[in-house]
C-alpha cells in the first residue's frame, strides 16, 4: 500500500466544473462575497483572514485552488487576478462584471432599476450611477427574457410628463461635478473656482462641502466658507474647476441640517412670517384641482355662499415665491382674499399689468 501524506491538498479534478461542486457552498459565497469590484480588489492574506473570521478554517494554498478554478470554470462571472512579481495576488471582479443577486431579480425589482436608472440619474454622483449599472443591465437581461414581453417593454408604456414648462439646464463641467460629489461623500474639502452670480471675474475658495441643493434645473453646493465658518451655496453650474484639498480640515457647523439651510435660504421666502394663512376664491376647474391635489398643511375647501359655482379655500401654506407662482398659474379663475398684503401685492401686480397690455391707459408725461 502506498503511503499517504495528510497534509497534502487533495489532487483537483479534471474538469473546471466539477471541480466547484467540490467547494462547499458557505465557503463558496463567502469568498464571493469577500471579492469587491475593479478598481477594488482583495489580496490571498486579506481572503484567508476573512473566512477565517467567517468560521472556515481552510489553508492559503486551498483559497487559491479555489479561486483559480472558479475563475476557469465560470468565465462569466468576471472573476480575475493581478499577479506583480512575489506581492500577494489580489483578486476582484471586473468593472463590466454581472452581479449575483441572490434570491435572483424578480419582475418588479428589476423593473425598479430601470426606471432608477431613467428618472434619477441626474440626481446620483457619477460614480453611484457607475455601480448600479451592472443591476441595470442585469434588470434588462431579466426583463429581455421574459415570455411575457409587455413586462419587458414597460419603459415603453410610461412616460413622466414634467410640470411646468421645460427648460434646458445649465451645463455643469464633469470634472467639477465629479471632485464635488466625491467630496462630499468622503467629507473632504475641496478649492474651487467659483464665479458669483452678479461678478465678472472668478475666486477662489477653499470650502467644506455639506450636501446639494437642486431646485427646478439648478444645482446648488452648499458648502462652509473654511477661512470663517460661513455657510453659502454655489451653482455648479458657475463654477470653473475644483480639486481636492486634503491637507486641509474639514469643517462641519454644529447643529447643521441641510433641510433647515436650504429651506430658509434657497426656498425664496418672503420677508416677515414663514407661513401664512391663504384665502382664495376658486372656479370650479381650479376647486377640482386642489381638492384632487390638496395643498400641503391644513385645507378647507367650501362653497361660497354668494357663488354656487365658486369655492373658498383655506390653507396653512409657505410664504414664498413657490406659491405666487401657483396663484398666477390659476389665471383669472381665481381671486386673493387674504392676507390682506398678499392680496395688495396681486393688486399692485395686476395693475401693472393691465398698463403694460394697454388695458389701462396712460397718458404720456
Amino acid at each position: 500500500m502506498s503511503e499517504v501524506n495528510l497534509l497534502q491538498e487533495p489532487a483537483a479534478p479534471n474538469r473546471p466544473a466539477d471541480f466547484i461542486q467540490n467547494i462547499p457552498a458557505g465557503r463558496f459565497r463567502r469568498m464571493l462575497d469577500l471579492i469587491p469590484r475593479w478598481p477594488g480588489s482583495i489580496s490571498d492574506e486579506k481572503l484567508l483572514l476573512e473566512l477565517e473570521r467567517s468560521g472556515f478554517a481552510v489553508s492559503k494554498r486551498t483559497v487559491q485552488r479555489d479561486l483559480e478554478g472558479i475563475r476557469e470554470a465560470e468565465p462569466e462571472l468576471g472573476l480575475d487576478r493581478k499577479i506583480q512579481g512575489k506581492e500577494p495576488r489580489q483578486w476582484f471582479f471586473k468593472a463590466d462584471a454581472p452581479v449575483r443577486i441572490s434570491p435572483s431579480l424578480d419582475d418588479h425589482t428589476a423593473l425598479a432599476f430601470q426606471l432608477a436608472s431613467t428618472f434619477i440619474s441626474q440626481l446620483m454622483p457619477p460614480a453611484t450611477l457607475d455601480a448600479l449599472k451592472p443591476f441595470v443591465r442585469e434588470a434588462e437581461k431579466r426583463l429581455s427574457h421574459r415570455h411575457l414581453l409587455a413586462a419587458a417593454r414597460w419603459k415603453e408604456k410610461v412616460h413622466v410628463f414634467p410640470l411646468g414648462l421645460q427648460r434646458k439646464p445649465p451645463t455643469i463641467r464633469p470634472e467639477v461635478r465629479d471632485v464635488v460629489y466625491q467630496a462630499i461623500l468622503n467629507e473632504q474639502p475641496i478649492r474651487i473656482t467659483h464665479v458669483a452670480r452678479n461678478a465678472k471675474d472668478p475666486k477662489v475658495h477653499l470650502i467644506s462641502p455639506l450636501g446639494l441643493v437642486i431646485r427646478d434645473y439648478l444645482i446648488y453646493l452648499v458648502a462652509t466658507m473654511n477661512k470663517n465658518g460661513t455657510v453659502l451655496q454655489f451653482g455648479l453650474h458657475r463654477s470653473r474647476s475644483a480639486e481636492l484639498a486634503i491637507e486641509a480640515p474639514f469643517v462641519r457647523p454644529d447643529g447643521f441640517v441641510l433641510r433647515d439651510y436650504a429651506e430658509e435660504k434657497i426656498g425664496y421666502h418672503f420677508e416677515g412670517s414663514a407661513d401664512l394663512q391663504l384665502e382664495l376664491r376658486l372656479e370650479k376647474q381650479g376647486s377640482i384641482s386642489v381638492r384632487e391635489c390638496p395643498l400641503a398643511g391644513r385645507q378647507t375647501l367650501s362653497q361660497d355662499p354668494d357663488d354656487q359655482d365658486a369655492w373658498i379655500l383655506s390653507a396653512d401654506v409657505p410664504n414664498s415665491v413657490e406659491l405666487r407662482q401657483w396663484i398666477r398659474s390659476l389665471g383669472p379663475s381665481t381671486e386673493v382674499l387674504a392676507p390682506g398684503f398678499l392680496r395688495a401685492e396681486f393688486t399692485d401686480e395686476i395693475a401693472e399689468l393691465a398698463k403694460r397690455y394697454g388695458v389701462i391707459h396712460v397718458p404720456p408725461g
